[in-house]
């Protein structure tokens, strides 16, 4: 089955909410769209790759969804507020919101790092959820609230020396997430934070995964990788009134990978 055709929560479970899901594009975002908009939301779906988004949005609502595709860069303080006004002009309200945006970048040792990637890196992952949050929260109150999902990753725990800047910017997205949610906690506000492990992108079943799977597999007690609908699965839930008293916290979607990290040092 692919993503897009799995329903990741119980039709009716995200009824009458308004949601934005950051990098939409692919993977994780993409999965969201489809299985947010099958759990009755209405999704606006944004990412730099225009084209994509704006067919997940008709492809959704050819289904009988309600969904918004557009062309934003979040890391751009004009067009996140751009993407609120939008959203509020189309729909009148937001409900949700799942900061989902990252990016790749080369494998480096730290001190071979360049200035402009480590900025790079940062701007997409921490600034961009600061923006969105910055501009989604005021409209959420005003709403009557809201909640929040911000998708972060194991290696905010664990360092991945290859990638220093990865570590450090999702270990940042742990502080915005506590601190958004203390602020505004009394205001009706719920932000969460999903620490996801290793995604299997549809498109890479049945590979070798560039010859990294069997070393992947070997640090996640429950044997295999997660699929990108697993994760958009505990996002809707937490952007659900199911979760309504779950606040400032980070899930682990990643097979017991953090849990089990002592059995990787002792071969295990």
């Amino acid at each position: 089955m692919k993503d897009k055709d799995k329903r990741i929560v119980p039709d009716g479970t995200l009824d009458d909410k308004v949601i934005i899901i950051t990098g939409a594009s692919q993977g994780v975002g993409l999965a969201a769209a489809y299985g947010f908009a099958k759990a009755g939301a209405t999704v606006v779906i944004c990412a730099r790759r225009g084209a994509i988004v704006k067919d997940v949005g008709a492809e959704i609502e050819s289904m009988g969804g309600r969904a918004l595709g557009v062309e934003r860069d979040i890391t751009n303080e004009e067009s996140v507020k751009a993407l609120i006004d939008i959203t509020l002009k189309t729909y009148g309200r937001i409900d949700g919101l799942f900061n989902n945006a990252g990016v790749d970048a080369e494998k480096v040792p730290l001190c071979d790092v360049t200035f402009e990637d480590w900025k790079y890196v940062h701007d997409v992952k921490i600034h961009g959820s600061f923006l969105t949050i910055k501009y989604a929260i005021p409209v959420m109150i005003a709403n009557g609230g809201g909640a929040i999902v911000n998708n972060g990753s194991t290696v905010a725990h664990r360092a991945l020396t290859p990638a220093p800047y990865a570590s450090s910017s999702q270990a940042a997205i742990i502080g915005l997430t506590k601190v958004a949610a203390a602020t505004y906690a009394k205001q009706g506000i719920r932000v969460n934070m999903l620490t996801t492990g290793g995604m299997l992108r549809q498109e890479r079943e049945g590979t070798d995964y560039e010859g990294m799977l069997a070393p992947i597999l070997a640090t996640i007690p429950q044997g295999r990788m997660g699929r990108p609908w697993e994760d958009a699965q505990v996002a809707a839930w937490l952007l659900s009134d199911y979760a309504s008293y779950v606040n400032g916290t980070e899930i682990a979607v990643d097979g017991a990978s953090l849990a089990g990290a002592g059995n990787n040092i002792l071969g295990l």
